[in-house]
């Protein structure tokens, strides 16, 4: 099948469906009468009569969608109105008993032609768009505000009908891709609008940050373009990006071992072949996110994915044994499941506690990047090795932030926060290839102007970005499960203070800050979940608790500024650290409170859910009683998905989790946990993953063409919904992409520029009377301070 849009398929599915049952009923042989025969030949001359007229409809160099349309009604409506009653008694010339198929197949092509028809003038107009910027970002000059306006409002024109065309697609990775690059495209948009206002302030071109947005608006102009030309994807394509990451991985694999115990031996022999291929999986994935977290997170995961490769041989083992034994099979299953869910909890956790290290001072990679640009280092002594280990902690933070979003888009059901959250990745992507260099150049050359003002918006979009990303990651992850994070980092920096007081050595103000950092992203992720659920939905108690908590940071952190700013005397220390522990005893009180919070906003999300199910039912059982059909099937088929969804609860928390459950054979020889060796073929592979994985620019290949045929097989029963220790759960099954806010950001930053123009043709005209009444050098002068 080859048509891309929902509208041309609810139009072929029901013919295609009519035409095969017309073929049925003539196909008939039992009735041989001669007036059966009669119209039997009869429909078939007018079935290829019509045939021969949507061929050469569909042969028509027709670019309109008005035309084209209004060429196949006519067509149909000739048809419809044909006598089929007339006789007939001429039976000479053969039946074409072929005419069916082809009909169809001329159909089909018809309906294809129209729908590309549909799409013409949206890229005949991004095409135009196209060309306008790639002469813009060629051209080292001031731009016209006025050009930009046009620029802004040919966008906004073409945005709403590619909002319609992203609604019609019946693929959702093309619908996500065009969601991505129009989100972008809003997002660049508004970046060339502060240039070209920087432009005009400075009155310089900034020509190399230009040209950079312009180069990133043509890439989301062309991929756009490539979207509405790209026939639909594969069926391993249209999955794959859903399916490539640990947290459906590893629901796989604990899909496949619970359904195990139900079948044969044989059955479940068979069945460990795909088990092996879904743990090599999970074992990718899992190296590809320690080599990211810390080196104790290394160490543990790659621990527990060794102890998952000894159960998994000693279940394997087992089912091969004779005479089969259920219940040892049953034991082994179980242990097997339980080193699965151990690697799960430390994968969660180690993500958890990266989005506290990321969150806690999410600019100051980047703040000390900069710092060192203002060293008083003379230029030609500078090198752009100065700079080298302050690139390489924001690199790292950068590989830390994606790693986070890619985790925060698995783990939550909610297509709007993923695509908002890729968005971010997308943009951090395209920054960061260009913000570093940016950075570098102006180290280099610190009075450049030019440089200067593209560092400057550069980072300022790139500290945007990263307080949406923020947000949105916050609105996903369990509070509860990030308290217990927080709490025992803070507990942890607290304890060493008070070693270090005891030891008669100084503490100091970072220190002090680090856990009121900790604390403050704690603070803002309750305040997220806080405005999610809605203050109307949680008691006084939980929200005085919480103010507790807020005022605790602000007195530690007071203390800490008061105190230590010089040297400070043992009481005076040991005050801070007093109010420090003060702060620790409200974030171990809050712990339950974050807990009621969370279990009542899935209960409220489940209700609320149910209810708009069956309103939706009720809707569609109303509408397509009204067109004729019957909709009791469809209506019992929603009933039945509901109900048989399967919740499934983790088993353990960040703090507690059953006692390690092992079984092991006779001469079985155990493994070194600290010889990763065996794991070296998936650390490389992680290694791959990471290195190939892209937002914007590429599209990774070489994983993806491993083992095509089993991905294939491993499909997930999408009616289990697994709980996961990193993510609130929300029954919110977002499935469309909501891309008004990014509709209303247009329209923003079309006034803003009317404003804009309106402003500085003011300024300038009053420049242009004050520099009459000046002489030239005094005008000279005034170029100097612009």
């Amino acid at each position: 099948m080859t048509l891309k849009t929902k509208q041309m398929l609810r139009i072929f599915n029901p013919i295609d469906e009519l035409i095969k049952k017309l073929e049925e009923l003539l196909n008939d042989n039992e009735d041989k009468s001669v007036e059966k025969v009669c119209l039997k030949k009869l429909i078939c001359d007018q079935l290829n009569a019509l045939a021969q007229k949507l061929d050469a409809a569909s042969n028509d160099n027709v670019d309109s969608y008005r035309e084209m349309k209004k060429k196949i009604t006519a067509i149909i409506e000739e048809f419809c109105i044909m006598d089929f009653k007339k006789k007939d008694n001429q039976l000479e010339g053969q039946i074409d008993e072929q005419i069916f198929g082809s009909l169809t197949e001329k159909f089909l092509s018809l309906l294809e032609n129209l729908e590309k028809s549909e799409t013409f003038s949206i890229k005949q107009s991004l095409q135009d768009c196209l060309l306008y910027i790639k002469e813009m970002g060629s051209a080292c000059e001031i731009e016209d505000l006025q050009n930009i306006k046009e620029l802004g409002a040919s966008i906004a024109e073409i945005f709403k009908p590619l909002q319609i065309y992203k609604r019609n697609l019946a693929s959702n990775l093309l619908a996500d891709k065009l969601a991505l690059f129009c989100c972008q495209l809003c997002t660049s948009f508004g970046m060339l609008v502060l240039v070209i206002k920087e432009q005009h302030q400075l009155n310089v071109p900034i020509y190399t940050c230009k040209k950079y947005i312009c180069e990133r608006l043509c890439l989301c102009f062309e991929s756009i373009i490539g979207i509405l030309n790209a026939p639909n994807p594969s069926e391993e394509d249209e999955h794959f990006e859903l399916e490539n990451n640990f947290v459906y991985r590893i629901d796989l694999v604990l899909d496949i071992i619970s359904d195990l115990s139900s079948k044969a031996q044989s059955e479940q022999v068979n069945d460990c072949a795909d088990l092996w291929f879904g743990i090599e999986d999970v074992f990718a994935h899992a190296m590809s996110i320690a080599q990211v977290c810390q080196p104790y997170s290394f160490k543990a995961i790659s621990g527990s994915c060794q102890t998952i490769l000894t159960e998994y041989e000693n279940l394997k083992k087992q089912l091969q044994s004779d005479p089969p034994d259920p219940t040892m099979n049953n034991l082994f299953m179980n242990t097997l499941t339980d080193s699965l869910y151990r690697l799960e909890r430390k994968i969660n956790i180690s993500v958890l506690t990266l989005v506290m290290e990321v969150f806690s001072d999410p600019f100051g990679a980047l703040k000390r990047l900069i710092k060192i640009c203002g060293t008083s280092l003379h230029v030609s002594e500078r090198t752009t090795n100065d700079l080298d280990s302050a690139i390489e902690e924001f690199d790292q933070l950068s590989d830390k932030a994606v790693l986070i979003g890619k985790f925060a888009i698995a783990c939550c059901r909610d297509k709007n926060r993923a695509a908002r959250i890729k968005n971010c990745l997308a943009s951090f992507e395209s920054l960061e290839m260009e913000l570093v260099p940016a950075i570098s150049a102006f180290y280099l050359h610190p009075n450049n102007k030019e440089m200067r003002a593209s560092v400057k918006l550069l980072t300022e979009q790139w500290q945007f970005e990263m307080n949406r990303f923020h947000h949105t990651v916050n609105l996903i992850i369990d509070p509860a499960a990030y308290c217990q994070i927080v709490l025992d980092n803070v507990q942890e920096q607290i304890n060493e203070m008070s070693n270090s007081l005891d030891n008669r050595q100084d503490i100091t103000q970072l220190q002090v800050q680090h856990v009121v950092q900790r604390a403050l992203s704690l603070s803002k992720q309750i305040n997220a979940t806080l405005e999610d659920v809605g203050q109307e939905n949680i008691d006084k108690q939980a929200i005085m608790t919480i103010r507790e908590f807020k005022a605790g940071i602000y007195e530690a952190d007071a203390a800490s500024k008061k105190f230590l700013i010089n040297k400070a005397t043992a009481p005076e220390q040991l005050r801070v650290i007093h109010r420090c522990e003060i702060m620790l005893k409200v974030i171990k009180r809050l712990l339950p409170v974050l807990s009621n919070i969370v279990n009542n906003s899935v209960t409220m999300s489940t209700v609320n859910t149910a209810h708009d199910s069956k309103s939706k039912a009720k809707k569609s059982l109303i509408c397509t009683s009204a067109v004729g059909l019957s909709s009791q099937s469809s209506f019992q088929e929603l009933s039945i998905d509901k109900k048989s969804s399967n919740y499934i609860r983790t088993p353990y928390s960040v703090k507690s989790c059953k006692k390690p459950l092992s079984i092991q054979p006779a001469n079985t020889v155990l493994r070194n946990e600290s010889d990763v060796s065996i794991l070296i073929p998936y650390i490389e592979k992680g290694r791959m993953m990471r290195a190939e994985w892209s937002v914007m620019y590429k599209t990774p290949q070489t994983c993806k063409s491993e083992k095509p045929i089993q991905n294939m097989l491993k499909m997930r029963n999408l009616s289990s919904v697994r709980q996961h220790l990193f993510s609130r759960d929300s029954f919110l099954d977002e499935t469309e992409i909501d891309l008004t806010s990014e509709s209303l950001d247009l329209t923003n930053i079309l006034e803003n520029i009317t404003g804009l123009s309106e402003t500085l043709t003011s300024v300038a005209s009053n420049k242009s009377t004050f520099d009459k009444s000046k002489s030239t050098s005094s005008s000279s002068e005034q170029v100097i301070h612009i």
